[in-house]
């Protein structure tokens, strides 16, 4: 493909050849993206003579291709390559769709995944920025600087001097890695001495603190979660802040569509009356965003008065067996330092406030009325999925959601029996939990070395860290065990390189991007890998150009449980671009390290242990019901251990590993090598009978509470938790005595912060609305935001509520100017009666446009309003942040489609 497109590029015509074979070649590289909307060479070539019209499938082959971006997704995706070009795209079609056997379709994401791969946009070559030297870095220019095209041997030299001077003169904790999490490590770095890493809560919000050590749920719902042909058995389906439609758009909308046309009832707790919501007819229940503690307070309140008043509402025996501090006369938790449980909070015998649903309501602004119904709707009697998303618990004063939303489907007994579920229902395991039916095997690399540094900056403390020295450091979000945090501690450090490793660059996907980019004006080096040039890339000095997954060997992907992706190569590496692997290993070499210690094999060798290793389930030993024998959980929720066995899934042939040229032994499986690679892998098809559909959460843990515990210090769930208490207590962020039952925090931002002294039955202050981000169809985070085929489907405006706007004198399609404390940006509006009044959503992962004069940002970036804002257990808030808004007075802002494309041409 490389040669194709150099030949295209660089080939000398004249100008009458250039015209005879634009009529052949404008559809082709039109199609890669590679030509504007507009083409005025296509106009040019009327007059000459057109081709005959021949079928662009004729003499291509179907490839599975993939979809990598960081939606959980994984879905089928293929593409027809004809003449080393892309010539169709299209979503699973191996079979007919059905219930027990769904087609992986994509989403409209996965379908315009041409263009990260071939996109005019793509960076071809690596990059300097112009007035960047090592003597002279001229930070203050970073984002606003002219680029230079240098060779890959100037560019890995740039690096490498660099790393060895900061090294030498400030040691290892002088670099810090752009990306978020542990697992966002730069190999080089880590082989030469390490790097000071940066731990945020990322998707999982509060969830992240070890819940399951704590109070006994699980972190991710995989093991908590039932097999979807159990929500058939469900009266009602319960959704806490939780869009499929929009933020898993795959197949578990199907699965919910078919509960609902099996006539389950869907309830929608959220600040907006989602696409989900409207897709599933579902019952909204609206709630202003950060708010949800307050309100299932008050739907616990509620459901204790009805239980008393009506009965069969709060399942008594359940609360008794297996949770430990409801009441006064259930189970204490171990190791309480008080004598204290959750109902003589709720009734409000510490503080001297009921927290009934008229509390609740004034918080939340959910009608009482339909704080009753969904206490009712909760009730014993019925068989009820409790299903939430992360997005609730990103919040300023969100700690205790993880343990709210336990507590109430506890009181209801919605756990462990057919029909009834409480978790959490996050990307591709949405609506189908239990052990995967077909897992790939492993790629056969060595894990990389204990990093030497042992700093880790909370993300809303990063960009202060590397501005002033300090920052305040509490541990490894990803520790999984209550050890894996501690006590914080005060820190120093001394930042003067900023590397980029990923899509997940912490400057374009954490808080205060505004800062951010001060701070990269300030370090003596920054240094990306990227495709585009996303908003971490255009503050850099050097850049990477890294290839696409396209350009890989090929690997696979979990989907969901039953349905395991292999996609493969589909063109040549473009232009310049490297693999990470070869750009790690030239780095290293350049370091005077061996590659070969984090790369001991080929991609291909990886690509090919991965199939070799892939197991599938066997059904004929496979037993119905539960989650297994299990020992106990870990600390992700999951059983310990499992009663499926797991079969090799692909046959090998020595042919096979000849033709390869790989290193290897033959293998029987069910699944031939190349029809597991021509299918685009395996999914294994259900029966409503099969032995699978049985799994239900903590089934295990509820036949037999003490053969089976959870990993709690009482081995219940623990509706009071002093091990919650102390965790949050040690942390030190804020001055708050954390509580071991699921009390109301008043947040430092949040609702209270729409007023004046933070008095809600007072005047609202300077900032009265609460704004928050949704996940939106046109990206995954920040990915796809330069797709010119989703900005112009999907406009990126700000949602807000009829009567704010109408107060405001604003209407759909006005430019409006959005200020928080910390910046501001502007967007066209939308109007919407399904919003809460009050509230504010603008989709997430829009890249920055900073007018440098004014500081406003024409790009929409949701993160640049976002400021240092950080709970007292050190969760960085993204969901209920105060802004106001008001139509602006400047010129309108364009649609993004025709803004900031990021060609760069060198």
């Amino acid at each position: 493909m490389a040669n194709i497109m150099d030949g295209i590029l660089h080939a000398e015509f004249s100008r009458r050849d250039f015209l005879k074979g634009t009529v052949a070649a404008t559809a082709a590289v039109a199609g890669l993206g590679m030509l504007p909307k507009e083409n005025a060479l296509a106009e040019s070539a009327a007059p000459v003579e057109h081709a005959p019209i021949v079928d662009p499938e004729e003499g291509g082959k179907w490839i599975a291709a993939a979809c990598w971006h960081n939606c959980g997704g994984r879905c089928m995706n293929k593409v027809m390559v004809k003449d080393g070009m892309v010539v169709r795209q299209k979503t699973d079609d191996t079979h007919p769709d059905s219930f027990d056997y769904p087609q992986q379709r994509g989403c409209v994401r996965g379908k315009a995944q041409q263009q990260q791969c071939f996109g005019a946009d793509r960076l071809k070559y690596p990059m300097k920025r112009k007035h960047w030297s090592p003597d002279a870095p001229n930070g203050e220019l970073r984002g606003k600087d002219e680029w230079e095209r240098i060779s890959w041997d100037e560019a890995i030299q740039y690096v490498a001097d660099q790393y060895k001077t900061i090294k030498e003169k400030y040691g290892n904790q002088a670099f810090v890695t752009g990306s978020w999490g542990s697992y966002s490590e730069n190999i080089p770095l880590m082989y030469y001495g390490g790097h000071t890493s940066v731990a945020d809560s990322t998707s999982y919000g509060t969830y992240l603190l070890n819940t399951n050590t704590t109070i006994g749920v699980s972190r991710n719902g995989f093991g908590a979660n039932n097999d979807r042909y159990d929500m058939l058995n469900a009266d009602t389906i319960v959704f806490l802040s939780l869009n499929p439609a929009w933020s898993a758009p795959g197949t578990p909308m199907i699965h919910f569509q078919r509960a609902k046309e099996a006539g389950v009832k869907f309830i929608s707790v959220d600040p907006m009356y989602s696409a989900s919501a409207q897709a599933l007819d579902a019952e909204w229940v609206p709630v202003r965003t950060g708010t949800d503690t307050a309100l299932l307070l008050g739907v616990a309140s509620e459901m204790l008065r009805l239980d008393a008043e009506e009965g069969d509402i709060v399942d008594w025996d359940f609360l008794k067996k297996y949770t430990v501090g409801f009441d006064a006369e259930s189970e204490k938790a171990p190791n309480l330092k008080d004598d204290v449980n959750f109902r003589d909070y709720l009734e409000g015998k510490y503080d001297g406030i009921v927290k009934d649903a008229a509390w609740a309501s004034k918080i939340s602004g959910t009608p009482v009325e339909s704080i009753t119904m969904l206490a009712r709707a909760l009730g014993k009697k019925n068989n009820v999925w409790l299903l939430h998303s992360f997005a609730f618990a990103r919040n300023d004063g969100a700690e205790n959601i993880p343990q709210i939303v336990m507590t109430i489907g506890a009181m209801g007994g919605h756990c462990g029996k057919p029909g009834n579920c409480m978790a959490l229902s996050y990307t591709h395991n949405s609506a189908n939990g239990g052990d995967p039916l077909v897992k790939a095997g492993g790629r056969g690399l060595p894990g990389t070395p204990d990093n030497g540094v042992p700093g880790i900056i909370a993300g809303p403390q990063v960009w202060d860290a590397v501005l002033t020295g300090k920052y305040h450091m509490i541990g490894d979000y990803y520790g999984y065990t209550a050890e894996g945090l501690g006590k914080g501690v005060d820190m120093e450090c001394d930042i003067h390189c900023i590397t980029n490793v990923d899509e997940h660059a912490y400057l374009a996907s954490g808080p205060n991007m505004k800062k951010g980019i001060e701070a990269y004006r300030k370090v003596d080096f920054v240094v990306t890998k990227a495709q585009f040039l996303n908003t971490p890339a255009k503050y850099s000095d050097i850049v990477l150009p890294v290839t696409t997954y396209w350009e890989l060997p090929g690997g696979l992907a979990s989907s969901n449980r039953e349905f395991l992706f292999c996609y493969s190569k589909v063109t040549d590496p473009l232009f310049e671009a490297k693999s990470d692997q070869e750009i790690d290993s030239l780095i290293m070499e350049a370091l005077g390290l061996d590659p070969k210690q984090a790369y001991p094999i080929s991609e291909k060798q990886q690509f090919f242990n991965a199939i070799k290793g892939a197991t599938v389930v066997n059904v004929e030993t496979a037993t119905k019901g539960g989650d297994g024998a299990a020992a106990g959980y870990d600390p992700y929720g999951n059983p310990l251990s499992s009663s499926l066995e797991y079969i090799p899934l692909v046959t090998i042939t020595q042919e096979d590993i000849d033709t390869w040229g790989v290193e290897g032994e033959p293998q029987e499986g069910v699944i031939s090598l190349q029809d597991f690679i021509d299918n685009g892998g395996y999914q294994v098809e259900r029966k409503p009978d099969d032995p699978f559909c049985g799994h239900l959460g903590y089934a295990s843990f509820i036949q037999d509470p003490e053969a089976h515990p959870l990993a709690t210090a009482s081995g219940k769930f623990e509706i009071t938790s002093q091990t919650k208490a102390d965790l949050f207590n040690g942390f030190g962020f804020i001055d708050w005595d954390y509580k071991p039952y699921p009390e109301y925090i008043t947040p430092t931002c949040g609702y209270e912060g729409t007023f004046k002294d933070k008095d809600i039955d007072g005047e609202k202050g300077e900032f009265p609305y609460l704004l928050y981000n949704i996940h939106y169809l046109r990206r995954s985070h920040t990915t796809f935001n330069n797709c010119p085929w989703l900005r112009e489907t999907w406009p990126n405006p700000v949602f807000l509520n009829a009567s704010d706007a109408k107060e405001r004198g604003i209407e759909s399609g006005d430019t409006v100017l959005i200020t928080t404390r910390t910046a501001q940006a502007l967007r066209k509006a939308c109007v919407m009666e399904g919003l809460m009044p009050g509230v504010v959503a603008i989709p997430h992962g829009a890249w920055e446009n900073i007018d440098e004069e004014t500081g406003i940002d024409h790009g929409g970036a949701d993160n640049y309003l976002l400021g240092n804002e950080i709970t007292g257990s050190g969760i960085t808030p993204y969901n209920n942040i105060n802004c106001r808004i008001e139509k602006y007075d400047g010129p309108a802002l364009e649609d993004d489609c025709y803004t900031d494309k990021r060609i760069i041409e060198l």
